[in-house]
Formats: structure tokens, C-alpha cells, sequence
């Protein structure tokens, strides 16, 4: 049993991001089986020295970490960088003797979930430098989509994200590593390709006649 959860959730929208609805709905569904947990939002943390305090407590304390975050350059947003430097650098003076384990969640507005894969192999090696047990890594695409919306507030639009959550708490229960069904579930496109390139094509032109540039949105640099 995961007697204590620590959820870390790596965006700058915080409450209100993509990150904090998955990670939420992943903590409830571990809380139904008694698992404790504590929250905490990265870009809140890591520049204050009391709070970075609290967080490596947290990390001593918790049998679970679950790290969510949005992808940014194929890779993960500053401030969660920070703060895997800080746990790496500060894992061993931490006491805690008992196994702990580590999962990560990924999403991007792409339609695609596998523009996550860099970022996951990033989490993948800082859980085995810092001495965690990885349980695996989920990839996200089209998170925009979700954009701080709780999950069962649209339980048809987001069925496949829940299904993989679902399968992920289960995995965790019982000590596995994230089965492939999960990741088949989360990896699923909430929208044809053409659809998004339609409404990504007249999101960008909406937003250029807002601003007055509408003539020049085809300009190039060079």
C-alpha cells in the first residue's frame, strides 16, 4: 500500500493547468485506498529556501512521487529542472531507509504523445540518480485541451485520460510498473490531426487580427 503520495506539478498556470487535472484525478483515485498525500507547485518552491525545505521533507516523508509537468522544447520548464538538481543534490543527506517511487506525467499541445518521449527519458534518469524506483512515464498529447479542467467535469470528451489514470492508481496499488494498456489510453488523440492543424491554423490568424498583424503573419525572419 502507498501510505504517503507527493504530487509535484511543474506548470506555471498551477491550479488552473493541464498538469494539476491529471495529477489531481491520479491522487484521488489513490486516496480511495487510503494513500495520504501533500501537493506542492514547483514554481512556488524552488526560490524560497524555507519552502525548498518543506519539499525535500515532503520527498523523505512520501513512498510515491508523481511529477507532472508541461512540455517545453522537448524537454521540462526551468523551474522543474531546478528542482530535480536541488533532490538530486540533496537526496543523500535525506534519512528516509524505505523504497520510494517515482512517476512522471508529460503532456503537450501536439496532437502527438510521443513528443513527450525526451522529456520522459530526462525523469527516467533522475529517478536512478537519486535512487528512486521508476514506475514509468506517461505521455500526454493535445493537453491544451484539458487546460485546468477537472477530469470528471467532462468524463466523455476526457474518457481515454481517465481510463489510463484509472489503470496507473491500479498499477500503483499493487506495487507494478504502468502497464502498456495505460499508455495506450493516454496516447490517444483527442482530435483527428486535420482538425487540430484547422483550429491551431485559425487560432494563430485570430489572434495576428487581434494584435494588428494579420498581413504580416507570413513574414519570415530572414
Amino acid at each position: 500500500m502507498i501510505e504517503k503520495a507527493l504530487l509535484l506539478v511543474g506548470s506555471p498556470k498551477v491550479e488552473q493547468s493541464t498538469s494539476a487535472s491529471l495529477g489531481n484525478y491520479l491522487i484521488s483515485k489513490l486516496e480511495e485506498s487510503g494513500t495520504t498525500s501533500e501537493k506542492l507547485f514547483i514554481h512556488r518552491v524552488v526560490n524560497r529556501e524555507e519552502k525548498v525545505k518543506n519539499l525535500l521533507n515532503e520527498i523523505e516523508a512520501m513512498d510515491l512521487m508523481i511529477l507532472t509537468f508541461p512540455l517545453y522544447v522537448d524537454s521540462l520548464p526551468a523551474p522543474v529542472i531546478k528542482a530535480m538538481e536541488l533532490i538530486k543534490d540533496n537526496k543523500t543527506f535525506l534519512n528516509s531507509k524505505k523504497p520510494q517511487n517515482f512517476i512522471a506525467i508529460s503532456n503537450n499541445g501536439f496532437p502527438e504523445a510521443s513528443q513527450n518521449d525526451t522529456a520522459l527519458k530526462i525523469c527516467r534518469i533522475f529517478s536512478k540518480e537519486c535512487g528512486f524506483i521508476w514506475k514509468g512515464g506517461i505521455a500526454v498529447g493535445g493537453g491544451g485541451a484539458i487546460n485546468g479542467v477537472p477530469l470528471l467535469e467532462k468524463p466523455g470528451m476526457f474518457r481515454n485520460f481517465i481510463r489510463g489514470l484509472d489503470l496507473v492508481a491500479q498499477a500503483l496499488k499493487d506495487d507494478k510498473e504502468i502497464p502498456q494498456e495505460a499508455h495506450d489510453f493516454m496516447s490517444k488523440k483527442l482530435i483527428p490531426d486535420s482538425l487540430y492543424r484547422f483550429v491551431g491554423n485559425y487560432s494563430w490568424k485570430s489572434q495576428a487580427k487581434r494584435y494588428g498583424v494579420k498581413q504580416k503573419i507570413k513574414q519570415k525572419l530572414y
